[in-house]
């Protein structure tokens, strides 16, 4: 019995021991129409709300300690929300914050706020349009699902990781730009985004995920960055308008599923650099007939020049050298000189060597442009500094040395 006893008490202490250490690190607390819990570095952690709704402005700090987190489901089911302000003390928006907020017609976020939670703006459907702030880093799996009414959005490039299903039913939406720094196009990222027209896949990226664009059946064209060496099962699933698929990269990728471009057009076409290792126009490539081949892009010519000597003075012969200057795939095929930076090039010759002088001292912004054999032009700009230099006695001088005799001349003769 005694042990029955002893065993009991224990079980009572270590309860109470979990109650006071947990205290001891969160305390929930109420400060207005927020319920929040405080860490033990006394950040604000927003729970729950529980007022009338309309325009909300989100307090910086609540009970004192700084809003640092709103807490996951924080907002979920306010239908009676019309507009949420963030302030800058943010930096999270957890899972599911605003989650079916159906009337939330504007969203602002801060500039403080670096991660948004999974589901976290889903079922937003009266949102339009959205500007994400360039200090978010992170997006998470179903961050926009079904916000059908959303057609603008800019994603920022500082963005490293879109989760899966983040812009899934998004029906509305017309045109996403992907950040260069994304590296993975997750799983039905742009499931049934029907009116999506325009997207381009940025260099970094190295797989495409399965069902990225399942039934994004508006979009005619799609452009792939260099990188991609693996694209995943019904990545392009029911994209009934596709007709076109332009790969970047001279290697093609090695991981292909069979079904990437099923219920596509019958008249979809690949298309990639004739200096690339694709199949040539009407092979096949894991079930697409290559196109057309695209030009290799024509690299800009460089353009630089020296000169001599190099701390000329006015009225000096100054020889200028152009042949720095170079293309990287083909040659140069003119030459033009601007003496003053004023947009009108003075001289123009097919050779790169050329003397100039000029008359007054000053800084002179010198401008060379080249021209290569397609036709595309480059500048370079230095500032040349032409100094005084060495000057007999001038016309000033002279007017000094006869006012001088003129006044020892007069003081002479009074004295």
């Amino acid at each position: 019995m005694k042990k029955i006893i002893l065993d009991i008490l224990i079980c009572l202490l270590l309860i109470c021991n979990c109650f006071f250490f947990t205290a001891d690190n969160v305390s929930a607390n109420q400060d207005s129409d927020y319920n929040y819990t405080v860490n033990s570095k006394g950040e604000a952690n927003i729970t729950g709300y529980t007022g009338a709704g309309g325009a909300i402005i989100i307090p910086s700090t609540l009970g004192g300690c700084p809003t640092i987190v709103i807490g996951n489901n924080a907002f979920a089911y306010y239908s009676s929300i019309t507009s949420v302000t963030i302030p800058n003390s943010v930096t999270t928006i957890g899972n599911n914050a605003f989650y079916y907020c159906t009337s939330m017609s504007s969203l602002t976020i801060s500039n403080s706020v670096i991660t948004i939670g999974s589901s976290a703006i889903a079922h937003c459907t009266s949102l339009t349009s959205l500007t994400i702030p360039n200090s978010i880093t992170s997006i998470g799996d179903s961050a926009f699902y079904g916000c059908k009414n959303l057609a603008s959005l800019i994603i920022p490039d500082n963005i490293t990781t879109i989760g899966s299903s983040a812009f899934y039913g998004c029906t509305n939406l017309t045109s996403v730009n992907i950040p260069d720094k994304i590296t993975t196009i997750s799983s039905n990222l742009f499931y049934n985004c029907k009116k999506l027209t325009s997207v381009t896949i940025p260099d970094n990226v190295t797989i495409i995920k399965e069902k990225a664009f399942w039934e994004c059946s508006s979009m005619p064209s799609i452009i792939i960055g260099k990188s991609v060496n693996i694209i995943e099962s019904y990545v392009f699933y029911q994209c009934v308008s596709l007709k076109s698929i332009t790969f970047l990269g001279e290697v093609a990728p090695t991981s292909v599923n069979v079904n990437w471009i099923w219920g596509t057009s019958e008249e979809i076409r690949g298309h990639a650099y004739n200096n690339s290792n694709f199949p040539n126009p009407g092979d096949d490539f894991y079930g697409l007939i290559m196109g057309t081949v695209l030009v290799s892009e024509n690299e800009p010519p460089i353009a630089d020049f020296t000169w001599m000597p190099s701390n000329p003075a006015q009225n000096q012969v100054v020889f200028f050298n152009g042949s720095l200057s170079y293309d990287p795939d083909g040659s140069l095929k003119l030459f033009e000189w601007d003496w003053n930076n004023d947009g009108i090039f003075d001289e123009s010759y097919n050779y790169s060597t050329i003397k100039h002088k000029w008359t007054k001292a000053g800084k002179y912004p010198v401008v060379l442009r080249v021209t290569d054999n397609d036709g595309v032009e480059s500048t370079k700009t230095i500032n040349i500094s032409v100094s005084a230099g060495d000057k007999t006695p001038g016309f000033e001088i002279i007017i000094m040395m006869i006012g001088f005799i003129f006044i020892l001349y007069f003081k002479r003769k009074k004295y």
